[in-house]
């Protein structure tokens, strides 16, 4: 395949130029409406789901071997973009994308849609985790996920990474318990609740999993707690996620 140069007509040398410090600024905090992509792969995933590219960043001398139709294109000094770039060895791309939140009615009505439980995060508060089970979600078909008050940004680019980008093919939602309620489901607890193989997962509203350390805020849902061995405390909340949302597509009726 023939590769794609692209390039400004003068890279950007320094370190402290506006756009550079823009782009570093999304690891302390996002634009609304925005999410920095950062490498070949999750670019190309990004334009894949539909995202429109707002800009490209890309280092001196790189080259793509894809198309990547963005509003703006620069070239970055080595210099620039290492200290543009989240990652310690960066892969020569940047971007920001355009992407919507919807609200918390809308994730409801697209998961109902699809006969599947809107899956919520309680104060899951490491982005790793959080999009660790993005990529669980979106491998098992799910179609959205809400995060409550105090959980991380699916967007902040620790989290868009440990997706591999599959956090772009779900709707996304944030939100607190108030916009929940009258809403029922289950909640996952370390012990002491139904076993997911022996009930219904999909006929329910919500698939609630909490923090490792302080659990679910609220205790209305019907609780979930996955067998394990004994001697055993619980499990990740990505792992135990993963478990769950694979539990829900294996039962739901073709």
């Amino acid at each position: 395949m023939q590769k794609t140069v692209f390039s400004s007509s003068r890279p950007i040398a320094s370190p402290g130029n506006e756009l550079v410090r823009r782009l570093r600024a999304f690891g302390r905090r996002r634009e609304p409406g925005r999410v920095l992509i950062e490498g070949p792969k999750l670019v190309r995933e990004a334009i894949a789901c539909g995202l429109g590219l707002e800009l490209v960043a890309l280092r001196e001398g790189t080259q793509l071997d894809f198309s990547a139709p963005a509003d703006e294109v620069v070239t970055l000094s080595e210099r620039a973009f290492a200290a543009a770039a989240q990652t310690v060895t960066p892969q020569g791309v940047l971007a920001i994308a355009r992407i919507e939140q919807a609200t918390v009615a809308a994730a409801l009505a697209a998961a109902g849609a699809q006969r599947w439980p809107l899956l919520v995060l309680d104060a899951v508060s490491d982005p790793g985790n959080v999009g660790a089970i993005c990529r669980s979600l979106a491998a098992a078909g799910a179609p959205a996920l809400l995060l409550l008050d105090a959980s991380a940004d699916a967007l902040s680019p620790k989290a868009v990474r440990a997706s591999a980008g599959a956090v772009f093919r779900l709707l996304l939602a944030r939100g607190s318990w108030d916009d929940l309620e009258g809403c029922s489901g289950f909640g996952l607890e370390p012990r002491g609740g139904a076993d997911p193989r022996t009930v219904d997962l999909g006929q329910a509203q919500l698939l609630v999993l909490g923090s490792e350390a302080h659990g679910l805020r609220r205790g209305h849902l019907d609780p979930l707690t996955i067998p394990m061995a004994g001697g055993v405390e619980s499990l990740n909340v990505a792992a135990a996620a993963a478990l769950v949302v694979f539990e829900v597509s294996r039962g739901r009726k073709p």
